[in-house]
């Protein structure tokens, strides 16, 4: 995917996410205001029934009650008598003597007449007193006020001389007339008498309650609401629908089980009843209000489907309005990515250029930097700034690159050439018939382009052979210089009949006088009589030689001075001995004998005596081969530390 791809899905997604966040916020937060608002109509709805009930219930009770007022002295004078008795001894002995008036003086009333008495406990409703058992159930009939009796004596303070009431029972009908009269802080004295002549009125107050509300619901409770549709039905306390009637007159449908049971389980306990149920495959939100005096309740149900219509196209039209908003707002992301892309584009392009440009010609260098667009004001400038800053380091740094490569090739040119001249100062022809019988080996490996070490073979006559091995304390081209310097002073004395301790002073006399880096150089010089094997030498500083006759190594001791150009006006002493036949003189620099391993570790004097017995039986060049195969095997991956330098001469028979 292209960084422009990237960067508009990028915009996209923080533009939309937001929008997807509201919606579903939106959508939420409008879901339940609907079945809030529904449920406001519902209550409203269920009001105007309740309103309906009240206007016809009050009424027809209140003209009863004018009926009521005139049977109340019975009750009340019954009550007196009660009280009176309660009266004459303390709270204990009144309950006992009421106890007694109750069952012997109104029993027999009581089951002639229909009247009836009991005391109920407000603190203990469990110690109340009732003369039949059955009297129990007037408890929970309902009084005008549609509260049960038991609920209406516990929620109210009572006074003497008594307080009257109507109590009737939606299921039988029955209608009675309640004298309640405080007999102290928590029993009340309810005397009631049966009104059997009243029953049929109340009746027919509920059946015309019934007939006004067929007359006001559509046939299946349909009404249209300015949101949705409204079904209102009025139910008893089976269940069993009382209005509105079925259009074509056939018997009442019935409110399913799950209803009826809820109605008949919550019945006297609540006033109003919200839930949501599931009738005919069709969900719906229901409100059921009861009108306890006529044993009634009131049903209004709307489906869930028309509740969330609205909803629904509210989310639409915010659906509709959020998308027309994100595609000018992905027009806009377009124009913008695209004044910011282009530009890149550009840019991009110039640089892909940059591997075709020549970095060397500064004048095409410019003409490259002067194709971006270096004036803009953001941080595609910045960009064409660093790439043009880059481009004109990395043209600098190729010249000066080329410019080092040019002087690192004439520097090696020389060093080259250099090596050239000190290999040609080396002796070349170690095989020349003049060193006969004598036979000659030598080599120098320098650790650098050119080295400080030296080694000389020099006729001196048909008889001697003088045999020359140095290392200058530096390496590289000043030790080269040094070194040639000195082959140069060893030469010129040789030339002139000197021995090896005066060809050693004179050497020390000239590298002390022309020496202000202070440098100075090991050497050995030595003189070899073919003939009679007298060998002569002098020893500045360098290694000891070693001597192989026999199968047996030893050592050419004694030490003549210090290297030559430490200390000026030194007089160096010159040693001798006798060389026997079939021997082999090996001579090395300190390349050899120090030469490290990966470890740090030295090749040693011992090493060097062991493979010098080791090989021997091998002929000069031979030996010489196998003594540099010993030492690169030891070091290893180590790098050379030192210029190795060896001369080898075996003195035959």
């Amino acid at each position: 995917m292209s960084f422009k791809s990237r960067l508009i899905s990028l915009i996209l997604v923080f533009a939309m996410l937001p929008i997807l966040v509201v919606v579903a916020v939106l959508y939420y937060t409008q879901t339940e205001a609907s079945f809030e608002k529904n449920h406001f109509y519902q209550t409203s709805n269920n009001i105007m029934y309740s309103e309906i009930f009240d206007s016809y219930y009050y009424r027809n009770v209140v003209a009863n009650l004018v009926i009521l007022n005139g049977r109340r002295e019975k009750l009340r004078l019954m009550s007196k008598a009660i009280m009176d008795a309660y009266k004459l001894n303390d709270e204990t002995s009144g309950m006992i003597g009421s106890s007694s008036i109750i069952r012997n003086i109104m029993f027999e009333s009581t089951r002639a007449a229909g009247l009836m008495s009991f005391i109920f406990d407000k603190a203990n409703p469990t110690e109340s007193y009732f003369v039949r058992a059955d009297f129990r159930r007037l408890l929970k009939y309902k009084t005008i006020l549609g509260e049960d009796l038991g609920t209406y004596i516990r929620q109210r303070e009572f006074h003497n001389p008594g307080t009257f009431h109507v109590l009737s029972d939606v299921k039988t009908g029955d209608v009675y007339l309640l004298s309640m009269t405080a007999m102290d802080s928590h029993r009340i004295l309810v005397v009631g008498e049966l009104q059997n002549d009243l029953k049929d009125s109340f009746r027919s107050v509920k059946n015309q309650i019934i007939e006004s509300l067929n007359n006001v619901i559509q046939p299946e409770g349909r009404h249209l609401t300015s949101q949705k549709t409204l079904l209102t039905y009025i139910a008893d306390l089976d269940g069993k629908q009382v209005a509105p009637k079925s259009a074509d007159g056939s018997e009442p449908m019935y409110l399913d089980d799950e209803i009826r049971q809820k109605v008949q389980r919550l019945f006297n306990q609540k006033y109003n009843v919200r839930y949501d149920h599931r009738l005919n495959d069709i969900d719906y939100q229901m409100l059921i209000t009861f009108y306890n005096q006529m044993g009634l309740h009131i049903v209004s149900a709307t489906p869930v489907s028309e509740i969330l219509s609205a909803q629904r196209r509210e989310t639409n039209k915010f659906i509709m309005i959020a998308c027309i908003v994100g595609f000018f707002a992905i027009l806009i992301a377009l124009v913008l990515v695209s004044d910011l892309v282009k530009p890149l584009t550009v840019v991009i392009a110039n640089t892909r250029n940059i591997a075709k440009l020549d970095l060397r010609d500064i004048v095409s260098v410019r003409r490259f930097i002067n194709r971006f667009d270096r004036n803009r004001k953001d941080e595609v400038c910045e960009i064409s700034n660093a790439i043009a800053k880059m481009t004109t380091n990395l043209s600098s740094n190729i010249c000066n690159l080329l410019e080092t490569q040019d002087r690192q090739r004439k520097i090696e040119g020389e060093l080259n050439t250099a090596k050239d001249i000190q290999l040609g100062i080396l002796p070349d022809n170690l095989d020349n018939p003049s060193f006969a019988p004598l036979k000659i080996s030598g080599s120098m490996i320098p650790a650098k382009e050119v080295g400080g070490d030296l080694y000389d073979v020099i006729e001196l006559d048909e008889d001697n052979v003088a045999f020359v091995i140095g290392d200058v304390s530096d390496k590289g081209v000043p030790a080269a210089l040094f070194m040639v310097m000195t082959v140069t002073v060893i030469r010129e004395c040789f030339s002139l009949k000197m021995s090896s301790a005066r060809v050693m002073n004179e050497v020390n006399k000239v590298l002390c006088s022309h020496n202000p880096n202070m440098m100075f150089v090991t050497l050995f010089v030595s003189v070899l009589n073919k003939k009679d094997g007298t060998f002569t030498y002098a020893n500045g500083g360098h290694c000891q030689p070693v001597l192989c006759h026999d199968g047996k190594i030893s050592l050419l001791d004694g030490l003549s001075g210090p290297a030559p150009g430490v200390a000026a006006d030194f007089e160096y002493r010159e040693f001798s001995c006798s060389i026997q036949k079939n021997t082999r003189l090996f001579l090395y620099t300190d390349g050899v004998s120090e030469a490290q391993n990966e470890s740090k570790e030295l090749f040693g004097e011992e090493r060097i005596n062991s493979c010098v017995l080791k090989h021997s039986e091998l002929d000069v060049a031979g030996f010489s081969e196998s003594m540099l195969n010993e030492i690169s095997s030891y070091r290893g991956t180590a790098p050379q530390s030192d210029d190795i330098t060896m001369l080898t001469i075996d003195y035959p028979a």
